[in-house]
């Protein structure tokens, strides 16, 4: 297969594990309780597509995902920083089952060279299968110089997770629904943050958003099972503007409508105020009279409804003045608003 080397990616080296041809299975396994979704483009961060599984590595920055086609046969895709996302076709033995586990090799179609070994768990060991979020994707051989195996983030308590250019954002279940927030980097240890006491909601085009809150700063996670995530969908908000955002390259999201907890479900018009809250403060202060320039502020305003903000933060202050959290955000966030002094 021309450019087959290329387009593993370097990272891959040479592939040198020989196999005879095997019989192919149908497909590999998935979930019914989740998303994998993947960025298709680098020059557009908010479009997405789905597949049927992927690696987000442990211990390394990589990034693999594979989509079930037909006829034994499936796509494996690995992002490359600049280039539009494009899969290379691969040929699926059937399953070497062990003790707890499945054992998958991918074959190059042309050579009937194998590519990579997958290792799933297997979910009836891990409780419940019903209840798992994820597929069960724990590690890839890689026939390679430098590493042989990559494990994948996989566990029964995640609720999303995903990757960028450095940093790994994870969403986990803890006892009785809680919800915790992991943001981590391998090259950059400092960035490095925990909280605790999360939130979640779903709109009506199956948007999820996970929020948690820390003293006056929000943060917040986008995610959805179609194609198009508005850019950030990662963000840290304070009084004082935004302090972090970034996309992902990939990831996987828990059916919330599922396996949330309705104790911690915040109301999807609330959390989209927090985020409209950050934007219109900072438009607020864009008026300059340049008339071309406040032109397009208006337009910005109008955009990401700043008017409609005003109208309904009162009612929420009212809503939610019980909840102490959300009733700081509320106040250190609006203080801009006409009245909230």
């Amino acid at each position: 297969m021309r450019g087959y080397v290329r387009k593993i990616g370097a990272v891959f080296g040479a592939v040198f594990l020989l196999a005879s041809a095997p019989t192919l299975a149908q497909s590999l396994p998935t979930t019914e309780n989740g998303f994998y979704m993947l960025r298709t483009n680098a020059d557009d961060l908010s479009q997405y597509r789905s597949v049927d599984t992927l690696c987000i590595g442990e211990n390394h920055d990589d990034l693999m995902a594979f989509e079930n086609t037909s006829d034994g046969t499936l796509d494996f895709f690995k992002p490359r920083d600049g280039e539009k996302l494009a899969p290379t076709r691969l040929k699926l033995s059937e399953p070497n089952a062990g003790a707890g586990e499945l054992r998958y090799r991918l074959v190059e179609p042309e050579s009937d060279k194998a590519v990579f070994e997958l290792l799933f768990v297997n979910p009836d060991a891990l409780g419940d299968p019903a209840t798992m979020p994820m597929a069960t994707l724990s590690s890839i051989l890689v026939p390679e110089l430098n590493f042989t195996n990559l494990d994948c983030m996989m566990d029964r308590q995640i609720l999303y997770a995903g990757i960028d250019q450095n940093h790994r954002v994870t969403v986990m279940a803890g006892p009785e629904g809680g919800l915790f927030f992991v943001l981590s980097s391998i090259k950059e240890p400092s960035v490095a943050m925990n909280l605790t006491g999360g939130f979640w909601s779903s709109g009506k085009r199956g948007e999820i958003i996970f929020t948690f809150i820390e003293g006056s700063a929000v943060t917040s996670i986008k995610a959805a099972s179609h194609s198009r995530i508005e850019y950030p969908a990662w963000r840290t908000a304070t009084s004082a503007g935004r302090q972090y955002s970034a996309s992902p390259k990939g990831f996987f999201v828990a059916d919330m409508a599922k396996l949330g907890s309705p104790s911690n479900r915040l109301p999807h018009g609330l959390v989209i105020h927090f985020e409209r809250l950050e934007i219109c403060n900072h438009l607020a202060d864009e008026t300059s009279g340049n008339p071309d320039r406040d032109k397009q502020v208006a337009n910005s305003w109008q955009k990401a409804g700043c008017d409609q903000a005003k109208i309904q933060h009162a009612n929420y202050v009212r809503q939610f003045a019980d909840n102490k959290a959300v009733s700081a955000i509320l106040a250190t966030h609006g203080a801009w608003l006409p009245g909230s002094q």
